[in-house]
């Protein structure tokens, strides 16, 4: 049975047939079930008004993606995973180009960098999980690309949390990529321990700022937004950052923000000098002991990405381990996990995911994936691969 129902009316469950009153110019490429809030949000922002839904194909009213069958929900993952990983490695060539291109100064402009982030907050829009997913999961082979993208991709993913429009996403994902830039003139300064710098490695690491600044001075199109986020991403609320040692009331929200993405990225990404902290391990840290947040931005971004974060290796009160794949925004101690360990039997079995929010095991902390020899790329992708 066919209805035709105002975009308002729309639920995740509805098995969507086509368009049918839009002021965007927004195409639907092929029908189907809705199955995340996030696809509804992408859909309202695009301009679409009126849709077609078939009520015999559609799940039923208020099912939600955690009222889907987990073997449904198995198989979208897999390939949605697929998609965000192979985008991700197509974005660290097209990035490395650029930068390269950028601090030659052989690019005039921002249209290509622009065009990159855009690609990535399409993706966003289409998966926010798996995306979020491969900021953890990447293989840290090329630590500066690997991070401005990271943070690109946190970064939309904050402003889209914070109810920012798409525009002001995009400016704040292009700053992203931008804002460690001078680095590219400090190459081996990113394998030292900042602890081991002495006066004149300290002064020449913190230039970075100036020199990303001066190379981005030379397109002919950057942004307000995107040039606060290169200039102040060092700065702290207590003045104890640089270049500039500005306190809070000089120091912008997307300034803020930028701050904590990338202290965020910075510890949970392994460095030759220590270990990627984990998850929540990052969050408590910068929550505790990282004097110089916005405690009220970071409590917001925790909420966006959730205590334990997609991607985090936690284990079970069943004394089983699993990897976080999907939050839940309703219960954010609920989230969808793939369990793939007992610490009972020390087995493994065939990995399953499991859906807090109907099982009476909650998740009681979060565990070091190399304390278990765990790869999460090589992990995610042959569970994943074999569905």
């Amino acid at each position: 049975m066919l209805k035709i129902i105002e975009i308002s009316e729309l639920q995740t469950g509805m098995f969507v047939t086509r368009v049918v009153k839009q002021k965007g110019k927004l195409r639907l490429t092929s029908s189907g079930t809705v199955k995340r809030e996030e696809e509804i949000t992408r859909l309202q922002e695009k301009g679409i008004l009126e849709l077609e839904i078939d009520l015999s194909k559609s799940l039923g009213e208020q099912s939600g993606l955690h009222d889907l069958s987990l073997q449904e929900f198995s198989k979208d993952y897999g390939q949605q995973l697929e998609h965000s990983l192979k985008i991700f490695e197509q974005a660290k060539d097209i990035q490395s180009r650029l930068m390269d291109r950028i601090s030659k100064g052989k690019i005039a402009n921002l249209e290509a960098v622009d065009e990159l982030a855009h690609h990535l907050l399409e993706r966003i829009f289409d998966n926010e999980d798996t995306m979020s997913i491969v900021t953890l999961v990447s293989e840290n082979d090329q630590y500066f690309i690997e991070h401005s993208l990271n943070c690109s991709i946190l970064m939309m993913l904050f402003a889209r949390h914070l109810g920012y429009d798409e525009e002001v996403m995009q400016a704040l994902g292009v700053g992203a990529l931008l804002m460690d830039i001078g680095m590219l003139k400090l190459p081996l300064l990113l394998t030292e321990k900042p602890e081991s710098f002495n006066q004149a490695d300290t002064q020449k690491m913190q230039k970075h700022v100036k020199v990303a600044l001066d190379l981005v001075g030379q397109l002919d199109d950057i942004s307000d937004i995107s040039r606060e986020v290169i200039e102040l991403h060092h700065e702290r609320l207590d003045g104890s950052g640089y270049p500039e040692a500005l306190t809070e009331q000089h120091i912008s929200v997307y300034g803020r923000m930028a701050a904590i993405v990338d202290v965020y990225d910075s510890l949970t990404t392994k460095r030759p000098y220590r270990d990627a902290y984990k998850p929540a391990s990052a969050l408590l840290l910068m929550t505790d002991e990282i004097p110089g947040l916005d405690q009220k931005l970071l409590k917001a971004f925790i909420s966006c990405i959730g205590a334990n974060p997609v991607g985090s290796l936690v284990k079970l009160s069943s004394d089983k381990l699993a990897i976080v794949l999907n939050r839940n925004k309703r219960n954010p101690l609920k989230p969808i996990v793939m369990v793939f360990y007992d610490l009972q039997t020390k087995q493994s079995g065939e990995p399953y995911p499991l859906d807090l929010a109907k099982s009476e095991d909650v998740i009681k902390g979060s565990i070091d994936p190399a304390d278990f020899g765990v790869n999460l790329q090589q992990f995610l992708i042959q569970t994943f691969s074999a569905k």
